[in-house]
């Protein structure tokens, strides 16, 4: 680690004697402050985007001599010391000064040159140059050996297979591979420019958005499986990320929405397509009203993009945009909400994006009871049960809709089982269907072997016998990822359980 100078400013009082000493060393005092920034705060290489950034390019031969341009620009060496070609410069490369074949390397190093002679005739002791030029000094090397001195430009690798003389060097046209006798860009070390920067507030708000967009691609894609959905999520999740290690310029956040509003554009497409391929399945999601506000709303944000130039209040248009198409497409694809009392009287299949609560929920696990795989996977047994058996129904919900399912049956103890596909930590909701023509009882809902839980199984049907009852396990309650779980009906109580569907939240 390299010790840290002591740096003193000048200070300055009646009677001091300001000698050229003195105002040099205040000189060097800022000179050796501004590399120190430099070291610090840009590095090592060349300033992108300043002058011609010291670009090196081959000129057509004259006079059978092989000249390379170098543009004017600015880097900056190991030491921090700032590099200035003021002007392009043209250099002579004359491959018969090297041993083929070879690698030679055009460099850059910094160069002051004393400027400004004062001249004093008649005292020699008063004269001096005025001024120290911060300045370059360009040439063709074959080798580099003090890499903190010396910044490269270009390295070409000269050939000459045949012995008939190299009269031409090809500019770079494939820096991967620009091959022999041809400009090679390939190791030019570059330094970060600095631009116009973002806000926390703006930076808090598109990481908030983009991970919307994420959570509404995945909850989309569980409802309809288009790939456009994923890559929606994959690319939402992408700028989010970056968005939170490596941050950006505000002039980067327009190149980070352009392919947001790709996938925006492209999901839409494709949910039209679906449809029209889907036809038997009877989903409308084009008719509904949600979806002509996000086509709008795509619409509009590609105009916004088109017309973009560079201004603050347009990003903030141009990120709401966004937000409107996510919105619509959430009400487009994601299930009707259900409430607490609602979900008992679901007859139809159940959803694999259920809006519950105001919080969205995903399908993560379900236990068909006529599944010999099923219940095997799951683990599904009965403890201290009497008279366990399982029989196929055919019962109504409440709405008429008749529903037929498997359904197990015991007399005292528990019905024990395993979940799957959990993410430990995450807030759980457990729906199970059950035959009410027995009701008014409950049951201890035990995890791990601790009643956490009690299912209300609320009423008697003989009539419309099915209802739906759940439990809800809080954020932290579930911690392993294959959990066990029972229903637990006590010593001398009936229970019965049709298929057990297992969501979490998004």
């Amino acid at each position: 680690m390299e010790s840290l100078q002591s740096y003193k400013r000048a200070n300055f009082f009646p009677g001091l004697k300001a000698t050229p000493a003195f105002w040099n060393e205040m000189e060097d005092y800022h000179f050796n402050k501004e590399t120190l920034y430099n070291s610090l705060f840009h590095g090592y290489g060349i300033v992108p985007e300043y002058q011609q950034s010291l670009h090196v390019q081959a000129e057509k031969t004259r006079g059978g001599l092989i000249t390379l341009l170098v543009g004017s620009g600015l880097a900056f060496d190991g030491f921090g010391r700032p590099i200035f070609l003021y002007k392009p410069q043209a250099l002579v490369l004359d491959p018969k000064k090297f041993k083929l074949p070879c690698t030679v390397y055009v460099t850059i190093c910094y160069n002051e040159r004393m400027e400004d002679f004062y001249e004093n005739p008649e005292n020699y002791e008063l004269q001096g140059y005025q001024h120290k030029e911060e300045n370059s000094k360009v040439e063709i090397l074959s080798e580099v050996i003090d890499y903190n001195s010396y910044v490269e430009l270009a390295r070409i690798r000269l050939e000459d297979p045949d012995g008939t003389g190299i009269n031409e060097i090809k500019n770079n046209e494939a820096f991967s591979n620009p091959g022999p006798n041809a400009i090679d860009f390939r190791f030019v070390p570059w330094i970060n420019r600095v631009r116009k920067g973002i806000s926390s507030y703006l930076l808090n708000h598109m990481i908030n958005l983009f991970e919307y967009t994420e959570s509404l691609g995945n909850a989309g894609y569980e409802v309809i499986q288009l790939t456009s959905l994923r890559n929606l999520q994959s690319v939402a999740m992408t700028s989010k990320m970056i968005l939170q290690t490596t941050g950006v310029y505000f002039d980067d956040l327009i190149n980070m929405i352009i392919p947001i509003f790709n996938m925006d554009h492209q999901v839409l497409f494709d949910i039209d397509e679906w449809e029209r391929e889907h036809e038997s399945e009877g989903r409308l999601y084009t008719t509904k009203a949600a979806y002509e506000e996000a086509r709008v709303a795509m619409y509009a944000l590609g105009d916004l993009i088109k017309s973009y130039t560079g201004a603050y209040d347009e990003i903030d248009k141009i990120l709401d945009t966004h937000n409107k198409v996510i919105d619509g497409l959430k009400a487009t694809l994601v299930e009707k909400e259900v409430s607490t009392n609602d979900i008992k009287f679901i007859s139809y299949k159940m959803p694999r994006v259920l809006l519950f609560e105001n919080e969205r929920y995903t399908l993560v696990d379900s236990i068909n009871m006529a599944n010999e795989q099923s219940l095997e996977s799951h683990e599904v047994r009965f403890i201290n049960c009497k008279h366990p058996t399982t029989s196929n129904e055919a019962f109504t919900y409440p709405d008429g809709v008749l529903v037929h399912d498997a359904v197990k049956r015991w007399i005292g103890g528990e019905m024990r089982f395993h979940l799957k596909n959990i993410v430990k930590g995450r807030k759980t909701l457990l729906v199970r269907r059950t035959d009410i023509l027995k009701g008014n009882y409950s049951v201890d809902v035990k995890y791990e072997d601790k009643s956490l839980k009690t299912l209300v199984i609320d009423g008697t049907d003989s009539q419309n016998r099915w209802r739906n009852v759940f439990v809800i396990f809080d954020e932290g309650e579930i911690n392993k990822y294959t959990p066990e779980l029972s229903f637990d009906i006590g010593g001398q109580g009936r229970d019965n359980s049709g298929t057990i569907w297992v969501y979490q939240l998004l």
